[in-house]
């Protein structure tokens, strides 16, 4: 997969980061993505006059696909323009944040539709026409699945943001550094509550989500944790 819109734990990241006082330079070093996308992404999805909110953006995002998709077609000057940019290697993210006309996935389909015009601009390209590498995720025991739970599967009340102890758990790793953190976020209220993982272990995961939760024990519900292996002791 040669681009990805921001998934919806990504926007979760990023929430998470910024309410930590991460700027958004070390936002994109931790999530791997350009500080510019970063900024890019934080303007676009976030309501007049708020701060950015993960739920938020997902909505802002699904509605603006579903507007782009009814638009007209984008002129055959936008297209120069977007060529000649790459062939000053200007990213993809970088032409759509500058022209402001096309949109970062309708480059990359310009690009990837057409293969004569791929094997053109495929030197210009930074990763240079390579696919985007994905991490083979270690098995997980069938003794740990049956506890897993998949965020749609969790109860419409929970959904709602109507009551308050409602937590989401994520991880965060840095690919540059393998700085690994555990993040938790109180749904109704958006405390954030962070810690810093050494090992990534699903022990010391668990470890220091009691840590984090202790102070705040009479606040705690349900948590609904991302299904990564250092989760599988959640039921613990």
């Amino acid at each position: 997969m040669y681009y990805n819109h921001f998934s919806r734990k990504e926007r979760y990241q990023i929430f998470v980061l910024l309410q930590a006082g991460k700027n958004k330079k070390e936002i994109a070093q931790l999530l791997n993505r350009h500080p510019s996308t970063i900024s890019r992404e934080i303007k676009r999805n976030s309501k007049p006059n708020q701060a950015y909110q993960a739920h938020d953006a997902v909505t802002l995002a699904r509605k603006r696909r579903k507007n782009n998709g009814n638009g007209k077609p984008i002129a055959s000057s936008v297209w120069r323009q977007v060529e000649k940019y790459l062939m000053l290697y200007y990213s993809p993210e970088q032409i759509a944040a500058r022209l402001k006309k096309v949109s970062v996935q309708s480059i990359y389909n310009y690009l990837y539709q057409n293969k004569a015009r791929y094997e053109q601009f495929k030197p210009y390209l930074r990763r240079k026409g390579k696919a985007y590498r994905h991490c083979k995720a270690p098995s997980i025991k069938e003794g740990d699945r049956r506890y897993k739970r998949s965020i749609k599967q969790r109860p419409s009340y929970v959904e709602s943001r109507k009551t308050r102890g409602h937590w989401e758990g994520d991880t965060i790793i840095s690919r540059k550094d393998k700085q690994a953190l555990v993040t938790l976020v109180e749904r109704k209220t958006g405390l954030v509550l962070i810690g810093r993982l050494n090992q990534r272990t699903a022990s010391e995961t668990r470890d220091m989500i009691i840590k984090l939760l202790t102070p705040f024990k009479k606040m705690v519900k349900s948590i609904t944790f991302d299904n990564g292996t250092e989760f599988n002791y959640h039921h613990a």
